[in-house]
């Protein structure tokens, strides 16, 4: 719980709270809300019911009929017997002479009503059933933490839906005190042109820069409406516009073997050890005792059989062994998904050790940008001003004004857009790092 409060603080820590705009915390708390989320939790509830099933089978079981048959023909008892018919006198002594008597005997009506209960018990089932509980509680925590990945999932989608909605703000922000910069040029280079100090090419230069820039500003409001359904659609919940953010954050050492993905794919490699154990059971014979209460008449409510005995209820116990030599082949499958499974396993964790390091490389690269991105900004700023002043002189066109102005707005778009995308790898590498997760 205290490593679970120190990563959610952590993540909190990267931007400041502004008024009526959603946070990345607030962002993070959402998640919760995410109708993925709720169906990964659904999941869950699907193998705890399993869990109680193999739990069940210790118990034995206990199966109740009631059946009705009609016989076209009425049962019958053949019987052949020796009875005597005569005596043969010319014997001495006299003897019997006997011949076959063939009879035909009642054995039942035509209606057979039949219930019975029987309770059946599982001695010994050559381990499968302690194995079968025991892979339904790995299964159930893997579906804990594959739900636990799937917030984690999530909440890597919404930073980076959050870092490029921040980096459209910014280029709108941008872009917007470019125009306003170009409007103060085109009032100027137009009374220029009534004074007949400027050609009219100049004024359309300043005008054509003018609506290119409205269409970007209406491209790139248009690009955040769709990241903000976006990321409404992920967090289940309307968002119209969100927070800023802060950059400024250490890394924590990461424990991939923490990873809830990670813990997610040894729990597969462990259930698929519980497979092997479970395809030798079926090598071993099974053992099982039952007791049944049943009764056969021919009435429906079993009072009446004139010709057996009503009650027929039975206990006993039986062996069941099967020799069926695909058995060993069925051993062999198991294994063989367990080799898979552990392949797998190993291979993942080569993946998302690479993928970390590549993030890494990522971040000081792009701290180095910005770093030059900054420098640019200065440098195109302290540009502009010097040829807005000359432009107020008269010394230069209204082309290199407008390629002034459009320049710095690049170059803040751009410093801004680094800064966003430091703010997801950090997140990233946070939640990747599998240390404290933050969507326990």
């Amino acid at each position: 719980m205290k490593s679970e409060k120190l990563k959610i603080k952590s993540l909190i820590l990267l931007f400041p709270l502004f008024l009526g705009a959603e946070s990345f915390s607030d962002i993070q708390k959402d998640i919760a809300n995410s109708l993925s989320f709720q169906m990964a939790k659904e999941k869950v509830k699907i193998f705890k019911e399993k869990l109680q099933v193999a739990k069940s089978k210790n118990y034995g079981k206990i199966d109740i009929k009631y059946s009705y048959a009609h016989l076209f023909t009425q049962p019958i008892m053949k019987m052949n017997t020796l009875q005597p018919v005569a005596v043969n006198t010319l014997t001495t002594p006299p003897t019997l002479i006997y011949k076959n008597i063939h009879t035909n005997l009642k054995a039942g009506g035509n209606n057979i009503y039949s219930f019975e209960a029987v309770y059946s018990y599982p001695i010994f089932t050559g381990f499968a059933i302690t194995n079968n509980i025991d892979k339904s509680k790995l299964e159930l925590i893997k579906s804990k933490l594959e739900a636990k990945n799937v917030k984690r999932i999530l909440l890597l989608k919404s930073a980076e839906i959050y870092s490029n909605i921040y980096a459209l703000n910014q280029q709108i922000k941008a872009l917007k005190i470019a125009k306003n910069s170009l409007l103060d040029a085109k009032s100027q280079v137009e009374s220029f042109y009534k004074e007949g100090l400027t050609s009219k090419s100049n004024v359309d230069i300043i005008n054509a820069k003018y609506y290119e820039l409205l269409a970007k500003i209406k491209e790139a409001k248009s690009q955040k409406n769709r990241l903000l359904n976006i990321l409404s659609f992920i967090v289940n919940k309307k968002i119209t516009k969100i927070d800023g953010l802060n950059i400024n954050q250490n890394l924590p050492k990461p424990n991939f073997y923490n990873r809830v993905d990670v813990k997610a794919l040894k729990t597969a490699l462990n259930i698929s050890y519980k497979n092997i154990k479970l395809a030798k059971s079926i090598m071993y014979p099974k053992v099982g005792f039952q007791i049944g209460l049943k009764k056969v008449a021919e009435n429906l409510f079993l009072t009446k059989n004139n010709y057996r005995n009503i009650d027929n209820s039975y206990i006993g116990i039986g062996i069941n062994w099967d020799f069926d030599l695909g058995k060993k082949h069925q051993i062999e499958m198991a294994k063989i998904s367990k080799n898979i499974a552990l392949l797998n396993f190993k291979n993942y964790l080569n993946k998302i050790k690479t993928d970390y390091q590549n993030d890494l490389d990522t971040l000081n690269a792009l701290n180095y940008e910005l770093k030059s991105a900054i420098a640019e900004v200065d440098a195109r700023k302290s540009y502009y001003e010097e040829i807005r002043a000359k432009f107020n002189q008269g010394l230069v066109d209204s082309v290199k004004l407008k390629d002034a102005i459009s320049n710095l707005a690049l170059a803040r778009a751009k410093r801004d857009y680094i800064k966003s995308q430091i703010f997801f790898i950090k997140i990233k590498l946070i939640l990747n790092s599998g240390v404290d997760n933050a969507n326990n």
